[in-house]
């Protein structure tokens, strides 16, 4: 008992001396915040490579990017060894999560936090193990995660979404013309709302799961349920892909 008492109160002064930038919430498990703000074209172009914690994106009307991240790790040794690289110039910011000697089993997580400009050019979000959520960005979007969910909400550009184990789940509030759109995943569901006026040609198919739409009707084939329809006057492609989830294909009335 006295042994197991001793080690706690080592790894409680661990985190309190370890720095400024470092404290414990719950004993044993300490963080460190990072907080930057680099200035980034209307169009620039973002990059993000995360392998282990959530990333959310969030559109603002300035041309720069917030960036705020917390590491975190239940052994304060191994804090540090997820390193935050940023590249950064007016036209393009990379954000990339390093690990340096990381133990595999307990590995550090960093969770993202960024604002970015409302036009900004989503260029390659990747995220390994962990959750992506955006909301309100017009530009073009391109974002996979393996293990984890997409939440794009109020986007209104080209999108390329994609999930491997995760649910995908898009918001449009607006389809713009000859802007493709793809979405697609292999183990979970994919949910898409568009505006109710929305000029588009929708492609739909999946190997199980069903798909439900408001838009024409969806038939079984020998590889499973697909669905084509045009939406309006048509324009654009969208196009989901599934494997073993369902799709769901759903309309909202726009406020005059």
């Amino acid at each position: 008992m006295r042994k197991l008492q001793r080690k706690a109160l080592v790894v409680w002064l661990a985190a309190l001396t370890a720095g400024p930038g470092l404290y414990a919430r719950v004993i044993g498990t300490p963080r460190a915040d990072f907080h930057q703000v680099y200035g980034l074209n209307p169009n620039g172009r973002v990059l993000i490579h995360n392998l282990y914690g959530d990333v959310w994106i969030t559109a603002w009307d300035r041309d720069e990017v917030l960036v705020e991240a917390i590491k975190k790790s239940r052994d304060p040794r191994h804090v540090d060894d997820a390193q935050i690289v940023v590249d950064s110039s007016a036209e393009m910011l990379s954000i990339r999560t390093l690990y340096l000697g990381a133990d595999a089993s307990h590995p550090a997580s960093v969770e993202y936090h960024i604002m970015v400009p409302r036009s900004a050019n989503l260029e390659n979000i990747k995220l390994i193990n962990g959750a992506l959520s955006i909301s309100g960005v017009s530009g073009p979007v391109k974002a996979s995660s393996v293990n984890g969910s997409i939440k794009a909400e109020r986007i209104g550009g080209e999108a390329d979404l994609s999930t491997v184990n995760g649910p995908l789940e898009v918001d449009f509030n607006r389809i713009a013309s000859a802007h493709p759109i793809a979405l697609s995943s292999v183990n979970g569901p994919i949910h898409l709302s568009i505006p109710s006026d929305a000029d588009a040609v929708l492609e739909a198919r999946n190997l199980s799961g069903g798909i439900q739409t408001e838009f024409g009707h969806a038939w079984r084939e020998s590889t499973g349920q697909r669905l084509r329809t045009t939406v309006n006057r048509g324009g654009p492609l969208i196009h989901l892909h599934n494997v073993n989830g369902g799709i769901s294909i759903h309309a909202w009335l726009r406020r005059t």
